[in-house]
């Protein structure tokens, strides 16, 4: 069963697809170097090894392209620019070595996971049409970016900041689609795919980039604005509500959305003393490996494990998982909004730091793109 959502990402209108195929479980690891600098918070992967296993000509009814091979992913491109071509297949790579490693040990997958990029919204178009066959109307809907559907993420180039960071974000859903045996809640998913965009080049090698959660300008910007409007959701609302309802209803509803959804993982990762960090921990491994569902059923019966595979919503996790309702837990999550936004939080933001921790003293400039 494919479950169907539309999102956005900064003002792009995206939609992705969720899988509930259960996958088999997954083994081996590539070759990883992390990082964990002094206030940066968890160990961050900057490089995964090998980069570039085999290159092939790939041609998408007339633009020549490449089929380029890396350990873990299908790249197929017809970009010619340099900035895609060499860098894309490292930061991929990179990518999926921080899914697996920041919250928690997680399966690699077993199957190559597949990353279309075009060079052109036309091209990509055509690709649209040729996955989605009669349902490609309901794609090309899509403004700007491009969609993770059937474990397959099609995108084109929208610049060089905005192509890597929707990359890293689709990137998690193909990951997710292919590799959890569970799905797991919509908050969650498009809370972690955001998550997963923040990251920074790494200023002693262009092609290497730092995964910082933090380092998310669009996504905090967009909760201090939300913020500052009064126009948070409430914490059990914003839970058990989809991103295709609120696109529906007001642009900039799904815009904090996503903001919102951002914060709740930053907060469950760091916030109210790290007592959250585990049971979300445990949370994203049981969707991983299987057990969430059963869980349900145990707790909740057969009925609310269905219904949950269905709608990926409707049943309260948070009790489940970290002890308390989403009412209960509303206190405490805006305290952490409140004091991450607040004035003089940004120059953390701009360095992938922990608005929690001490401003920094010193802003190394980075390398521009």
């Amino acid at each position: 069963m494919i479950n169907r959502a539309l999102h956005l990402f900064g003002g792009m209108l995206l939609l992705s697809a969720v899988s509930c195929s259960p996958r088999d479980q997954v083994t081996g690891s590539p070759a990883v170097v992390t990082e964990n600098k002094a206030g940066a918070g968890p160990a961050t992967p900057l490089y995964a090894a090998p980069l570039v296993m085999h290159a092939q000509p790939w041609t998408l009814e007339g633009p020549d392209g490449k089929l380029i091979t890396t350990n873990a992913y299908r790249l197929y491109t017809t970009s010619t620019k340099s900035f895609i071509v060499d860098n894309l297949p490292p930061f991929l790579e990179s990518a999926l070595a921080h899914y697996t490693s920041v919250l928690g040990h997680l399966p690699l997958p077993t199957e190559p996971l597949e990353v279309y990029v075009m060079d052109t919204r036309p091209q990509w178009e055509r690709m649209t049409q040729r996955f989605m066959g009669e349902q490609a109307h309901i794609y090309l809907r899509i403004q700007k970016g491009g969609f993770t559907s059937n474990g397959r993420a099609i995108l084109y180039d929208i610049g060089r900041r905005d192509t890597f960071a929707i990359t890293a974000h689709e990137a998690w859903h193909v990951y997710t689609q292919r590799t959890f045996k569970n799905p797991l809640p919509v908050w969650l998913e498009e809370g972690l795919a955001t998550y997963m965009e923040g990251f920074r080049w790494d200023t002693q090698s262009e092609e290497r980039p730092r995964f910082l959660p933090w380092a998310n300008f669009e996504r905090f910007d967009q909760l201090r604005w939300g913020v500052r409007a009064g126009r948070l959701m409430p914490l059990d609302t914003l839970v058990q509500s989809t991103p295709q309802q609120l696109i529906s209803d007001d642009l900039n509803s799904a815009l904090f959305y996503y903001a919102q959804v951002w914060g709740i993982v930053h907060f469950l990762a760091e916030g109210a003393d790290g007592k959250y960090r585990a049971p979300l921990f445990e949370l994203i491994s049981d969707a991983a490996h299987g057990r969430l569902v059963p869980r349900i059923q145990r707790e909740h019966g057969g009925r609310a494990a269905s219904a949950y595979l269905t709608r990926k919503r409707g049943v309260d996790l948070f009790s489940m998982y970290f002890g308390v309702s989403a009412t209960a837990m509303e206190a405490e999550y805006q305290a952490f909004v409140q004091h991450i936004t607040t004035t003089g939080t940004r120059q953390h933001i701009w360095q992938g730091l922990s608005p929690l921790k001490p401003a920094p003293t010193f802003a190394p400039r980075e390398r521009g793109r």
